[in-house]
């Protein structure tokens, strides 16, 4: 996964808008008995702008994608996999084969079936560089896949085959313990080529340019107007699950416009920012959402500065995070243990969550005496009496009023060192990133699916990710061992995963912040949606209005 081109889940540092919240459910009426029209609106903040599923890259349309169609897996509330158009998964060669069988009864809108050969299409067609998808890397333990990424192998070479109409063999070329969670993505649904076929570039640019095999199917969509609307498909295999007829969908790009119109009860759900967190504080409508990012200080261990062990941990002891989520951030952000968020993984043995196993003391804690001896240490070591950091970040209001927290918090503490902030706008600070432009960079990182390697893998240090540089060979031992001999073992490869974010935090690899959350209102007659509590993805599938 690359910190720069993964648009579905790096935003701009921390506070996310969940994609397809929405708006536009009437208020209960006083005035009659009858059952309430199964209608809601839903506001996006930016447009749709695809629904193929080879070449999607933001999440607005990713989330779209999810209501009218769907994988051979779907993931519960718990971000578990369940069977969506799987009826039947067979697993051997030591967790390298898996042979799918498919439910008979899926059908895309123009009454095609959805045959294992729709999925065999679609993932050929993503991993094919003439597509230029920016997922391949999803593909990297398919066999073949790696070398067909570079172009020398065919993408008719990749591990997926269709045994019969109805039934799929993948074949790996090393054990995925996640395998179900990464097909549940969007990346991984099926296409029907002879759609694909029929409107060549144009496919999924328009509602009347593609087909759909999932609850809804898009309607009124151009391919540049703002509006558009998800109808009830009738022909969907579990048709009795769905309850609403209709979403209709808006684009708003203010929250205030948003807002007001919820407070006037045209909206069944609306994002909050800034002081609106505040003051919906005890509303009994109010629910937080996990987003699935971290935020974090990544270092440049080519600077010399930034490459001291003892500064950066002086950094990490120095920063209040209780103080960063609550008076800075005040979204409903809580403050980062460790290098990833709550709900990744369970401990096999305890269910103790992840973050809780992983926890150090001392590495993300607030403790200013021993941040004062560290930073002291570093002085010395570094031959400076005066340090002078400089924290690079993006130039919108959530970055900068964080930026200047972390600044204060480190000037007040710790004598003779002065923080700059470098602000930008977000493309010109990955380009300066990337270059090794840098010496502190704020900002976070988002996963793809619930598994601590989703966060973990960007600091091994042949990952493309790792722009900080962070070399340690206890750290690579430990995911190698993960992902290779202990891939199948789930209490092993826990305690591997658990030793890799132990050794980044006493190394202080990165500064880990905050797990980022958004708030959002939520009308009482609206039910049935399910809330992802890992990514705060939405479901309407079983929604209803009561």
């Amino acid at each position: 996964m690359s910190i720069f081109t993964n648009k579905k889940s790096l935003l701009i540092a921390g506070i996310i808008l969940i994609g397809g919240v929405s708006f536009g459910v009437r208020a209960h009426s006083n005035q009659t008995n009858q059952a309430p029209a199964q209608k809601i609106n839903l506001y996006e903040t930016t447009n749709l702008t695809s629904l193929d599923a080879s070449k999607i890259t933001d999440g607005v349309s990713s989330a779209q994608l999810s209501q009218v169609d769907e994988g051979l897996y779907r993931l519960n509330k718990n971000s578990q996999p369940v069977n969506a158009l799987a009826s039947k998964t067979t697993v051997s060669n030591h967790g390298k084969t898996y042979v799918i069988d498919l439910r008979h009864t899926g059908r895309w809108s123009n009454g095609d079936p959805v045959t294992a050969a729709n999925f065999v299409y679609s993932w050929k067609r993503t991993l094919d560089p003439k597509t230029k998808s920016e997922f391949t890397y999803l593909f990297a333990n398919f066999k073949n896949a790696n070398a067909i990424m570079v172009g020398k192998k065919s993408s008719q070479t990749l591990g997926v085959q269709a045994l019969n109409r109805y039934q799929l063999k993948v074949t790996l070329s090393k054990p995925i313990p996640y395998f179900k969670k990464l097909l549940a993505g969007t990346t991984f649904y099926p296409i029907n080529q002879k759609i694909v076929q029929k409107f060549g570039s144009k496919y999924g640019t328009a509602a009347n340019k593609t087909v759909y095999n999932g609850p809804f199917v898009l309607k009124g969509r151009n391919g540049t107007n703002d509006t558009w609307s998800l109808v009830k498909k009738t022909t969907y295999r579990a048709k009795k699950t769905v309850k609403l007829q209709r979403i209709n969908h808006q684009v708003i790009k203010t929250t205030a416009t948003a807002y007001n119109l919820y407070q006037a009860n045209k909206l069944a759900m609306v994002t909050l920012a800034g002081e609106q967190n505040v003051q919906n504080k005890n509303n009994p409508e109010l629910k937080t959402l996990s987003s699935g990012r971290v935020g974090f200080i990544q270092y440049n261990e080519k600077n010399k500065v930034a490459a001291n062990k003892a500064l950066r941990t002086a950094v990490s002891l120095t920063i209040n995070r209780q103080q960063l989520v609550t008076k800075i951030l005040e979204n409903g952000s809580t403050a980062a243990k460790t290098f990833g968020v709550r709900n990744m993984l369970k401990n096999p043995q305890t269910g103790t969550d992840f973050v809780d196993d992983a926890y150090t003391k001392n590495t993300v804690d607030t403790n200013i005496p021993q941040a004062q001896k560290l930073y002291q240490q570093a002085q010395k070591q570094l031959g400076q009496k005066q340090i002078t950091l400089t924290i690079t970040c993006a130039n919108d209001d959530t970055s900068q009023h964080a930026a200047d927290y972390i600044q204060g918090q480190l000037t007040n503490h710790l004598k003779n060192i002065k923080v700059n902030v470098r602000s930008m706008p977000f493309p010109s600070m990955l380009t300066k990133v990337s270059q090794g432009d840098f010496q502190l960079n704020l900002t976070s990182w988002g996963m793809d699916f619930a598994d601590p390697s989703q966060v973990l893998t960007i600091l091994t240090s042949s990952s493309n990710s790792n722009m900080g540089h962070y070399q340690s060979k206890a750290y690579d031992t430990a995911m190698n061992a993960a992902a290779g001999a202990d891939a199948t073992n789930s209490s092993v490869r826990y305690q591997d995963l658990m030793q890799a974010a132990q050794t980044a935090l006493k190394d202080q690899a990165v500064t880990p912040l905050y797990e980022s959350r958004s708030r959002l209102l939520v009308k009482s007659n609206l039910h049935g949606v399910i809330y992802n509590k890992f990514s705060g993805a939405l479901d309407f599938r079983q929604a209803f209005v009561k």
